[in-house]
């Protein structure tokens, strides 16, 4: 079979922004903490994750946990371009369809386990398998039809289609490589006990409390420059930042915009910011009338007013969505927003006969703190067109078993991440008919198809043309009123150096430094 042979720089390059807070340039392959005594690092986040089993979790704060303590075949690097990691180089056949991996040798998993091309195998056999109903099979799972070994070092994927993200989706958090073992002798406990070969080890999570990983010594990228790292729930703004202003914390995520200012004087933090491939969207649940009707999403969508959103709420801090993937994400296309028009939003809804004060139910995840000013505001202008809305904020927990129930909720506020990078992960999770995670219940047979054959296609120039017609309808069909383009700020100690902070929220933490 006559193969292309890609070299250690693959996949298609992503325009895409990330920080790298480091002075060292420390390599990969280095021990960033060789000259300093290693220090324990303290993390505020907003809120606990949800699950550590990789194939299962969809929230971004498990996937952050988790990048620290599995590694996968491939990773981004601080430019999104990807690179190899367990994976050293590979090579893909002319169609598209069978991909092979010479793998990382002397890697060992964080129970002693030896990494190999066996293990590979067990991990997306599981992932594949249809029975099991993980979340993430959607992702690469489902593409599989056969995985071969060639001895220890070289794992070969046969795909039952072309896969033009395959790559892509291959260097997230949902493709990471867990422990054979773990997988075959305590399947369900990896949710609270995750086993990989990366820099960090799983210590304990105690729920609404922490969650400690201690660094590994035996890391094959060299050891961590932190001894420790303590992630901690905190969804109170004002008590994250009071923790990164007395030191108590070293890192928080989603610094509010109302402590930017105050927080510039402090000679001791930092506050980074970097756009997001990340678009807010309030989904619609087109299973219920009368929002299976496109009349009634349409007035939606001319009822909020994204310009004041974006310039007055936000101050300007954000930037309005001209699609459902953000300007970032390959496969964008400036379909343009709905104008803001309130008497066309009425004039819609009286066409369709929809009465005034029809309930409206609004869901919103508690630990998205960013996002309740949008949810609020888009609940104030709905109500100014005649409807009762509610809405209900939720701890995450809660807030993603609601959306499993569609008799529960007409509109829910979520973010639209490209976690990969491409447009594929955000249309074919969120927007593809046969999807689990569709929770607009949205299908069109045509957009299906143009989401289908953007991700079979294999050059970039057609999967380009392909993901334009997708949004082109995605837009008049309204399944989603897309507001803005997010942009995340996080704070840190000016101790801190070598955080990698990508479009996707998610850090590395493996050349952090505490000095």
């Amino acid at each position: 079979m006559k193969r292309k042979r890609i070299g250690k720089w693959a996949g298609p390059i992503v325009l895409a922004f990330s920080l790298l807070v480091s002075a060292c340039g420390t390599s990969e392959t280095s021990s960033p903490g060789a000259e300093v005594e290693a220090k324990d690092l303290i993390v505020g986040l907003t809120g606990d994750p949800v699950s550590l089993d990789p194939h299962i979790a969809t929230d971004t704060i498990s996937s952050l946990i988790n990048y620290q303590v599995l590694d996968t075949l491939v990773a981004f690097n601080d430019k999104m371009e990807i690179v190899p990691r367990l994976a050293e180089s590979w090579t893909v056949s002319e169609d598209g369809k069978t991909w092979t991996f010479k793998l990382r040798q002397g890697v060992t998993f964080q129970d002693g386990t030896p990494f190999n091309a066996e293990a590979v195998k067990t991990n997306f056999e599981r992932v594949a398998d249809k029975g099991k109903k993980l979340s993430r099979r959607v992702l690469v799972g489902q593409f599989i039809d056969k995985i071969t070994t060639n001895g220890d070092s070289e794992v070969v994927f046969q795909l039952n289609t072309p896969q033009g993200p395959f790559l892509n989706n291959l260097a997230v958090t949902a493709s990471g490589i867990l422990s054979p073992k773990s997988i075959k002798e305590n399947e369900q406990g990896i949710a609270k006990n995750p086993v990989g070969t990366g820099p960090f080890k799983f210590k304990e999570w105690t729920p609404g409390n922490q969650v400690v990983l201690e660094a590994n010594p035996q890391y094959w990228g060299g050891k961590p420059g932190v001894k420790s790292v303590t992630f901690k729930p905190v969804p109170e703004n004002a008590a994250r930042v009071i923790m990164l202003e007395t030191g108590e914390a070293d890192v928080i995520e989603k610094v509010p915009a109302s402590e930017f200012e105050r927080l510039k004087s402090n000679d001791e933090v930092q506050v980074v910011s970097r756009p997001t491939n990340r678009v807010l969207y309030v989904g619609i649940n087109t299973t219920v009338a009368p929002f299976d009707q496109v009349k009634v999403r349409q007035a939606l969508n001319y009822a909020i007013d994204r310009e004041t959103l974006v310039n007055k709420l936000y101050e300007g801090r954000v930037k309005l969505a001209t699609a459902s993937v953000a300007a970032q994400t390959f496969g964008y296309s400036d379909v343009g927003a709905y104008a803001y028009d309130a008497d066309k939003a009425k004039q819609l809804l009286k066409e369709a006969g929809v009465k005034e004060g029809t309930k409206i139910r609004l869901i919103l995840a508690a630990n998205v703190i960013q996002d309740r000013p949008a949810a609020e505001f888009v609940q104030n202008n709905l109500q100014k067109i005649g409807l009762d809305v509610e809405l209900k904020i939720l701890e995450l927990g809660s807030y993603l078993e609601t959306l499993k129930d569609p008799s529960t909720y007409e509109l829910f506020v979520r973010g639209a991440s490209a976690s990969t990078g491409d447009a594929d992960s955000v249309l074919s999770d969120g927007l593809l008919s046969t999807s689990a995670t569709n929770y607009s219940h949205y299908a069109n047979p045509k957009v299906d198809e143009w989401i289908k054959t953007g991700a079979a296609q294999t050059k970039p120039d057609e999967r380009q043309k392909s993901y334009a017609e997708a949004l082109k309808l995605i837009k008049e069909e309204a399944p989603w009123i897309s507001l803005h383009e997010d942009v995340g700020y996080v704070g840190m100690r000016k101790n801190i150096e070598g955080v990698e902070v990508q479009p996707t929220y998610i850090w590395d933490l493996r050349k952090v430094v505490k000095k």
